[in-house]
């Protein structure tokens, strides 16, 4: 239901004037947070555990910004890659750069933070070659496949996290310098490594530590956000506007310990995932913490 309901948006998004559409998108918000229950109290945990306060305004802020940004996303099809610019504007590009300098590619390691598909469209859509690795079994044959048709748009290579020789084609393009995409803030694999993360300890994902020790690849992190979310504005199409940020590369000494050289690594990629979560917390989508166990299930 879920696909044909997405194939359906699509056609829609492209089809009906951009207020309509956007009228249409934060109305689904609104009735989501009334009628989806469970959804709403997780994202009150959420928000409870991240600013302290889980009122009714910051719930319904991150209901809309979700809708707002899925229909961004669901607008790749129909767009050029000068409009998928038109998103957001640049900051920090100067720094991937610099970190694809050494020929080696670059990790460039995100979270579940504003539309991070859409992000990685953005990226592409400035001509740099980039692969990113999705999962396929969770959603299905037929969501891997459509979301990969909305991600190679822009030319970005989708590779299947569950299929084996992904990381041969992984290691392959960043010999090219291209850029891997990541998202650091959730261990889908369940053979992360556990660090102090938001509070508290949790296993996130150590391939990026990994591939970059083992092939002397740089690490950079990356966010494209709206900035100007609580800016006052006559009306909530403002939200649109993103900004899609580099920051600068991870300068890392190893110990000679590999093991621990991961850990260290990956604590220092999930402090800078933390920081700009706890900025824009109402636009981080991760629906499954485990805020009691401190774990991630």
């Amino acid at each position: 239901m879920k696909y044909y309901l997405i194939r359906v948006g699509i056609i829609l998004k492209k089809i009906l004037p951009e207020f309509i559409a956007s009228t249409i998108t934060i109305t689904l918000a609104y009735l989501s947070y009334f009628f989806l229950k469970q959804r709403k109290e997780i994202l009150k945990q959420n928000l409870k555990h991240l600013t302290g306060s889980a009122n009714k305004k910051l719930i319904k802020e991150t209901f809309i910004n979700f809708a707002i940004d899925y229909m961004n996303f669901l607008a790749i099809p129909s767009m050029t890659n000068n409009q998928i610019k038109k998103f957001g504007k640049a900051r920090g590009f100067s720094n991937l750069d610099k970190a694809l300098s050494s020929k080696k590619g670059a990790i460039l390691v995100s979270a579940h933070l504003g539309p991070w598909d859409l992000a990685s469209c953005f990226l592409a859509s400035f001509g740099h070659p980039t692969i990113t690795l999705v999962e396929s079994k969770g959603p299905g044959a037929k969501m891997f496949n459509l979301y990969s048709k909305l991600r190679a748009k822009t030319g970005m290579e989708v590779l299947p996290l569950e299929n084996r020789d992904s990381m041969k084609k992984m290691i392959k393009g960043l010999k090219e310098n291209k850029i891997l995409i990541l998202l650091g803030d959730r261990d889908l694999t369940g053979k992360g490594v556990k660090v102090k993360f938001l509070g508290g300890e949790y296993q996130l994902p150590k391939g990026p530590a990994l591939l970059s020790l083992k092939y002397r690849i740089p690490v950079i992190t990356g966010s494209f956000i709206k900035e100007d979310i609580e800016a006052p504005q006559k009306s909530p199409f403002y939200r649109r506007r993103y900004t899609g940020i580099i920051d600068p590369q991870i300068d890392f000494v190893k110990s000679g310990n590999i093991e621990q050289d991961i850990r260290n690594l990956t604590q220092l990629i999930a402090e800078r995932l933390e920081e700009k979560i706890k900025t824009y917390p109402t636009q981080w989508y991760v629906f499954q913490m485990d805020w009691n166990h401190r774990s991630r299930k």
